[in-house]
C-alpha cells in the first residue's frame, strides 16, 4: 500500500514550471471525475484505471511527454517498465477498446483543464500544451458531452 500511495505524491510538469503544483494524485482524481462527468454510467474498471493510470510514476518519475515523443526507444522501455510495475503493484486494469479511448480522452482533457488554468494564472509556458491538447482532441470523433467540455475550455482559453 505504501508504494501505491507514493505514486500519488510525484509532482507533475517539472519541466514546465507551473504556478500551481499538481501531483499525480491531483491529476488522477481529476481524470476519474472527468470520466464520471462525461460518462456517468462508466464502469468501475474505468474509474480504477483513471486512479491508477500514472501510479508507476512513484517509481519512474514523471517522464515528460516531449521526451517520450522524441526518443521512441526510451518510450518503449518506459512502457515495458510501467507494465512490470503495474503487475508488481497489482494495479493493472483491463479495459476494452472503448474504455481505453475514454481513459485517454479524460487524461488529455484533465491536462487541458490544468493547462488552461495555468494560462489563466499568467503562465505562458502552458500555451503550447493547450495547443497540443486541442489538436489531439480535434483528431477524434467526440461525443456531445466531450465536445461541450472541449468548447467550454476553448472559450476560457481564448478570453
Amino acid at each position: 500500500m505504501r508504494r501505491k500511495r507514493q505514486g500519488g505524491n510525484v509532482l507533475r510538469h517539472h519541466t514546465s514550471r507551473p504556478i500551481q503544483e499538481q501531483t499525480v494524485s491531483d491529476h488522477s482524481w481529476g481524470v476519474a471525475v472527468i470520466c464520471l462527468e462525461l460518462w456517468p454510467e462508466c464502469s468501475k474498471n474505468l474509474i480504477k484505471a483513471a486512479l491508477y493510470h500514472d501510479i508507476h510514476e512513484g517509481i519512474l518519475g514523471d517522464v515528460p511527454a516531449q521526451v517520450k515523443r522524441k526518443f521512441y526507444y526510451f518510450s518503449e522501455a518506459i512502457d515495458r517498465a510501467e507494465q512490470v510495475i503495474n503487475k508488481e503493484l497489482g494495479t493493472h486494469v483491463s479495459l476494452d477498446i472503448e474504455e481505453q479511448e475514454r481513459l485517454k480522452i479524460a487524461d488529455v482533457m484533465e491536462l487541458l483543464w490544468f493547462s488552461v488554468e495555468e494560462v489563466e494564472r499568467g503562465n505562458n509556458n502552458f500555451i503550447s500544451v493547450c495547443g497540443r491538447c486541442f489538436s489531439f482532441l480535434d483528431q477524434l470523433p467526440l461525443d456531445n458531452k466531450v465536445s461541450e467540455m472541449r468548447q467550454q475550455l476553448e472559450k476560457r482559453y481564448t478570453l
